[in-house]
This record gives C-alpha cells, structure tokens and sequence, in this order.
C-alpha cells in the first residue's frame, strides 16, 4: 500500500530541504507542486515545482491552492494519483490545509511530520537568505496568525530541525521506517 508523508511545519523549517535531500540522497519521491513564482537559482522544472504561468494554473485541477506573497501554489490531482499509483512511498512538502485534503482522499495512507523549530532558528535562516527585515516580519506574522507554528499539536509525528540536516532526514528516515534505505550513490 502506498503512503505519503506530508511535511508540514512553518517557513524556514527546512521543509522543502528536507524534501529535496530525500530525493537527492535516497530517491524518496515528491510529490511536486505547481507554482506561478519565477525559479529561484539551482530549482529544477518537476523536481522542485512545476513552473507554470496564471492562465495553466487556473486550468489545473488542485487538491489545494493558495496565494502566497503574489504567488500561486497548488498541488495538482494528477501528481497525487501518478505518484501515488507508481511508487510505494513518497513525501509532499504541504500546508495543514493540503495535507488535509490528502488525507481526506488517501485515509490512512497519509502520515504528517511536522518539522520543529524555534523562531529565533527561523529568523536567522530568513536573514542568511538575504530576505529583507520587512519581508521576514510578514512571513512570520502570516505564520503566528495562521497557527503555523502550534500544528505539532495535531501532526502525527515530529522532527526538530535545529541542528543538522542529515539528523533531520535521518529521523524521518525512522519515522518512515526506512533507516536501513540506501543512500543513492554518487
């Protein structure tokens, strides 16, 4: 039986470089969002997002979408059943609302892992990003408002993301009950 785990958590915890190590280091595959935002540098079309204009987004079908900074994100129906018919498990970096969704189509085959961090973690990563003091206040307060940061309460599991990455994966690695999985060689 197929299962997917959703990796919820506040901006800057790491998600989405979590999702990508999964990929990069142990071929777990994602499930990958739609976007209307221009590439950043090193994101790949179909790996990271599917990059897309206005006019394809609003003709996609989503399980989820919203609006973020101008923005469009969704995650298309057709990527869940593709992936969810083609591989045995895959992880979805996802708001509370997509995995919501996800988990009022797949049940049980849907686990949430809520990535633990503290603010003050999140506002050095926003400032080692280069992200302007204006823009990091809005994402955070966007963040406090919507209760991104209380959603461990209701995940499934947790991972603190304070310390290194590879800690990180390798606790979802045991949550996913893949620790022995191998590393993709170089």
């Amino acid at each position: 039986m197929h299962k997917v785990y959703a990796i919820i958590g506040p901006p800057a915890s790491g998600k989405s470089s979590i999702v990508k190590s999964l990929y990069d280091q142990y071929e777990i595959p994602a499930l990958v969002s739609h976007t209307t935002r221009a590439p950043k540098a090193g994101e790949r079309q179909g790996i990271d997002y599917y990059f897309t204009d206005k006019t394809e987004f609003t003709q996609t079908a989503f399980l989820e979408k919203v609006n973020y900074s101008g923005a469009y994100y969704g995650l298309s129906k057709e990527e869940v059943t593709n992936k969810v018919s083609s591989y045995p498990v895959s992880v979805v970096d996802v708001s509370l609302a997509g995995f919501e969704q996800l988990k009022k189509i797949l049940g049980e085959r849907v686990e949430s892992i809520y990535v633990l961090v503290d603010k003050d973690t999140i506002l050095n990563r926003y400032i080692l990003q280069g992200a302007d003091l204006e823009d990091i206040k809005k994402r955070l307060d966007y963040a406090e408002l919507s209760g991104e940061f209380n959603n461990w309460q209701m995940a499934d599991h947790v991972v603190k993301n304070t310390g290194t990455m590879a800690n990180a994966v390798r606790q979802i690695l045991a949550i996913m009950d893949l620790v022995s999985f191998k590393k993709r060689e170089e």
